[in-house]
């Protein structure tokens, strides 16, 4: 007897089928019992074990490992098709992620629950599963035509299902025991393979994630102008999701509308769209919404109106929304449009929430530029106004002294009547004339008084003034030049006004850049370019100050005795009357200027420091 009736002879008999009705999708008839061929030898089976271990340590995709794992016990079983099926996380649906030896692709549309047909029973009870004539198994879904008899082993880590291997055979009865031993121990050692390259997967993407969002908060932080920042972010959201569309909606200033402020992508009807009322805005649920994002896979199914619709972009089937919030304040909406019924996993919302984090702190800074800038220039106008009011003063003063010469003059002359008589008249007019300068100048000097003797009276930290004050001078150092800073660790409350003060202190900083700056330009290489600011107590901690220090050429003794006077400059373009507004501010507030330069710990540069009254 040959080897094929040997194995007959340990073949149990196929038990005889009861009599049933087939279904009406199978309409050719049912072959006869076929005997399977020989089994391949036991060395093939620890072959295809070796090399699915082997492929771990390859550069294979995953996709390819599972191929691997599939064609092994297709091989092994000599099945006509197989296909493996790997539960989607976090669902209780099956999805063929490789086939093998089906007639098309269509294989790879199949999605059958847990508990559906024969692979979803072993999916349920994760107990392997033999059937020798499938049209007779009520679970069996035909999935393919003319196929007789399955065989469907659960893929298993730790107790869990994480899949079925599922082979196929167009001959009833195909499987034996020895088949199922072998897929099991396929399937137990692929299992762990499947496992291990999922955490490897794992691991790579969210380490590629890590990369995508330091490289867009590098991005993002790389300018503090907003549009920049805004048409970066749009850009990086529509690469990260490959998306057709992203764009950004900023809530307006009055809190009432959400603006279309960029995009990437999209129409141009769309993108030239009016701003939105907040309360009919269809993107605005991200921001009421409880959740870190908002997802809507299918927007043709989310019931929304017209309207709604019209906000959103032709190309938009799904949407992904993410608010940006900076100190509790709510700036707007991240939204990622994409395809109809494309799964938006939880990773791919945790990435998007990440990203709304940094472009909300990046469009925060930018937003505090620019009101840094706005500042900086009320600041410059604040202190046009103040020079242009000590020029007046100024001018004032010097016309009045000759001025006052010249009318006791004419009226001594009038007195001792050394004027001709035809003269009178003109004497007369001249005194007349003189009466209208004296007023003209006192009411400029009025004018002027007011104007820099305008002062608000109120408790201020100290610190938060020069704090503002040199977020301001951000962009004024130059290359070079270091600035140390080191303030009272608590606070310096003073009266008085602060944006007076913040540009008494502007000025002192600005004076000590230009200062270095010009020198360290004259002088290469010299090493010098050094400005400390200091604040604190006194000893007696009734006063507050403020100290400038800088390591530039200092001050000669001519130049000392004039400093605070208007119109004394030692820059080339400057007008003079910086110093002497920080000393008139100063003074205002009941405190005193100090100079020292050179400074006795250097021998060179100088040091200003501002004393103030300390208020409590």
């Amino acid at each position: 007897m040959g080897k094929a009736s040997l194995e007959v002879t340990r073949r149990k008999s196929p038990r005889k089928p009861r009599a049933a009705t087939p279904p009406p999708e199978v309409t050719e008839p049912l072959e006869p019992v076929a005997l399977p061929s020989p089994p391949p030898p036991i060395a093939d089976h620890v072959t295809s074990l070796t090399s699915i271990s082997e492929a771990m340590g390859t550069d294979k995709s995953p996709k390819e490992i599972l191929q691997l794992i599939l064609k092994s016990a297709f091989s092994i079983t000599r099945a006509s098709s197989a296909s493996l099926m790997l539960l989607e996380p976090g669902t209780d649906v099956l999805r063929v992620e490789v086939a093998e030896g089906f007639k098309d692709d269509s294989i790879y549309k199949t999605r059958l629950r847990v508990g559906q047909g024969v692979t979803g029973w072993v999916a349920e009870t994760g107990v392997p599963l033999r059937v020798g004539n499938v049209t007779k198994d009520p679970r069996y879904v035909r999935v393919q035509r003319g196929l007789r008899s399955e065989l469907a082993v659960p893929l298993k880590v730790g107790g869990s299902v994480i899949g079925v291997i599922s082979c196929d055979s167009t001959r009833l009865n195909h499987f034996t025991p020895e088949d199922e031993a072998l897929v099991i121990s396929l399937a137990a050692h692929s299992a762990r393979v499947i496992q291990t390259t999922r955490l490897y997967e794992e691991t790579r993407r969210r380490a590629e994630e890590l990369r995508l969002l330091i490289e867009a908060g590098r991005v993002l932080a790389g300018t503090l102008d907003l549009q920049l920042v805004l048409g970066q972010l749009v850009e990086q959201a529509a690469k990260f999701w490959r998306a057709p569309v992203a764009a950004v909606y900023l809530v307006s200033d009055d809190g009432k509308n959400f603006t279309l402020a960029a995009s990437h992508g999209g129409s141009e009807a769309w993108r030239g769209q009016s701003p939105i009322p907040i309360e009919d805005a269809f993107v605005g649920q991200a921001m009421v919404s409880n959740e870190e994002t908002t997802v809507f896979e299918n927007l043709g199914a989310a019931g929304i109106d017209d309207r709604a619709r019209a906000q959103l972009p032709p190309e938009a089937g799904a949407l992904l929304a993410a608010p940006l919030v900076a100190k509790r304040r709510a700036l707007g909406v991240l939204c990622v449009f994409g395809r109809s019924g494309r799964k938006i996993t939880k990773d791919e919302r945790g990435l998007l929430a990440g990203l709304a984090a940094s472009a909300s702190l990046a469009i925060e800074n930018a937003n505090a530029h620019r009101r840094m800038l706005a500042a900086e220039e009320g600041l410059r106008g604040a202190e046009k106004s103040t020079l242009l009011a000590e020029m007046a003063s100024g001018l004032a003063h010097e016309i009045r002294n000759p001025l006052t010469s010249i009318k006791l003059l004419v009226d001594s002359m009038v007195r001792s009547q050394a004027i001709k008589p035809e003269a009178a008249s003109d004497a007369t007019m001249i005194q007349k004339q003189i009466e209208r300068l004296e007023k003209i100048v006192g009411s400029y000097l009025e004018t002027a008084r007011q104007h820099v003797s305008k002062m608000q009276h109120k408790v201020v930290d100290f610190n938060a003034v020069i704090e503002e004050s040199l977020l301001l001078l951000a962009t004024s150092s130059h290359e070079g030049l270091r600035m140390d800073c080191t303030l009272q660790a608590e606070e310096l409350r003073v009266e008085g006004d602060p944006t007076q003060l913040s540009q008494a202190v502007y000025n002192l900083v600005l004076n000590a850049i230009q200062a270095v700056g010009q020198f360290v330009k004259s002088h290469p290489g010299n090493g010098r370019g050094r400005i400390t600011v200091l604040s604190g107590r006194q000893a007696d901690r009734q006063e507050t100050f403020f100290e400038v220090a800088d390591d530039g050429p200092g001050m000669c003794e001519e130049v000392k005795d004039r400093l605070f006077q208007p119109f004394v400059t030692t820059k080339e373009q400057g007008v003079g009357l910086g110093l002497s507004i920080v000393k008139r501010i100063v003074e205002a507030h009941n405190g005193r200027l100090e100079v020292e330069s050179p400074r006795g710990d250097l021998g060179r540069g100088a040091r200003f420091r501002v004393v103030l009254p300390s208020a409590g």
